[in-house]
């Protein structure tokens, strides 16, 4: 057999880059986000650590994916609606 792998390494090994989508692909499961990515990661762990669980069920996934969905979508409005005040500020 080969030499172990550090757990951190292997983490290392599964993560994406940042410049890649907090998106997951299609899979077979539903799920709608990476949490390999290097942003998501942090708040899934802090997720799964509120939740005392070390893997989470299908229903606690959704769960935070939800809550990761909500923010995004609070995050958009917020820079719509800065957007929309620039541009109201060049037509003044």
């Amino acid at each position: 057999m080969g030499k172990k792998m550090s757990w951190e390494d292997a983490q290392k090994l599964g993560m994406c880059r940042e410049e890649e989508s907090i998106f997951a692909k299609p899979n077979k499961y539903g799920y709608q986000i990476n949490i390999s990515h290097p942003k998501i990661r942090p708040l899934y762990e802090r997720y799964k650590e509120k939740v005392g669980e070390r893997i989470l069920s299908d229903a606690q996934r959704k769960e935070f994916e939800g809550y990761i969905l909500q923010k995004l979508e609070k995050k958009a409005i917020v820079q719509s609606t800065a957007q929309k005040g620039e541009q109201n500020e060049h037509i003044s």
